[in-house]
Order: structure tokens, then sequence, then C-alpha cells
């Protein structure tokens, strides 16, 4: 493909990709983006820093060219298991503010803490869930390729993205 002289690649296994992104639910809400990260994810096709999905969707586009990628929870956050959200007494949380809808850290059995949200409060008890908040949600990749090149192009352009096992991000809000 040549575009004023310029050679363009199309994204191949291997190949080092910019790409701006954004995930959405399936409601529409926007959960993540490259924006909120600090600009356009720059990664090697194939490394397994964005879900599978992605990546194989990815392949064979272009610079300039858009497409959104459906991508199932056992790809992402997995599905939501309903024996992670479990029945504690009030005095686990001492120190914390309790509210409905709230994130908060609980120690386990091991004493690590662990976030978890709040679903539900009673007098002496909480209702806690240690479910990731996407856990069981499909997510939406809204992809825009900014360039595709070789490797031997510029390897230090290729910083790793913050993506952990399975291509699940990796933040702050995962129990």
């Amino acid at each position: 493909m040549e575009r004023s002289g310029k050679h363009y690649h199309r994204v191949e296994w291997g190949k080092v990709v910019v790409m701006e992104y954004r995930v959405r639910l399936s409601s529409g809400k926007i959960v993540d983006s490259s924006e909120k990260a600090g600009g356009p994810a720059s990664f090697v096709c194939g490394s397994g820093e964005f879900p599978k999905p992605v990546e194989e969707g990815l392949i064979g586009l272009a610079p300039g060219e858009k497409k959104v990628i459906r991508v199932p929870p056992d790809f992402t956050y997995g599905p939501y298991d309903p024996k992670k959200v479990t029945l504690v007494a009030q005095e686990r949380l001492l120190g914390e503010t309790i509210e409905t809808g709230k994130v908060v850290k609980v120690p386990d059995e091991l004493g690590l803490k662990r976030p978890a949200i709040i679903r539900a409060i009673w007098e002496g008890a909480i209702m806690l869930d240690f479910n990731h908040p996407l856990a069981g949600k499909i997510l939406h990749f809204e992809i825009s390729i900014r360039d595709v090149r070789s490797m031997s192009e510029n390897p230090a352009d290729a910083k790793r993205h913050d993506y952990g096992e399975q291509g699940v991000k990796n933040d702050e809000q995962r129990p």
C-alpha cells in the first residue's frame, strides 16, 4: 500500500502497532481508552498485551483504518462468579466508610487486602462482591490504527501496554 511515496504496512503478527482505542460496554458506556491511558498504545501484535480477539482482529488492518472488535468475558475479566459474593460481619471493615457501591479493601483468610464492592448493607452485616466490576461483561474495542511497522524500524517504540494474563488489563479495581 503506497501513500505519498511512503510504504505502509498492514498489521501482522510480530509487527509494531500504534493504535488509539476505546473500550465500551454493550450499554455504550466507555470503560477505558488510549486517551485515558495517556495516548496511543504501541505494542507488538501477538505478544499478548491485548485480549486475543483484539490482536487477531487487527490482522490485515492498515494505518487510518478503524474496526470494532467484540470481546467476550472469557478473554478479559472472566465470567461473573456468584461464589465470589459473600456476607461478612461489619466489623471486618473497621475504619472504612460503608456505602452501597463503594469499592473497599478487605482482608481475606490470609490477611491480604483484596478489593470488593459493597452490594448491600444490613445491621451488622455487609454483602461483598469480589468479582471484578467488568466480570461477565462483553467489551467492544473501537480501534483506530495510527501506524504499523517492522520491529527493525524502531524497536524502542514498542513499549509494554499494561495488560496481564489473558490480555486482561491490570488496574486498581481488579479484585
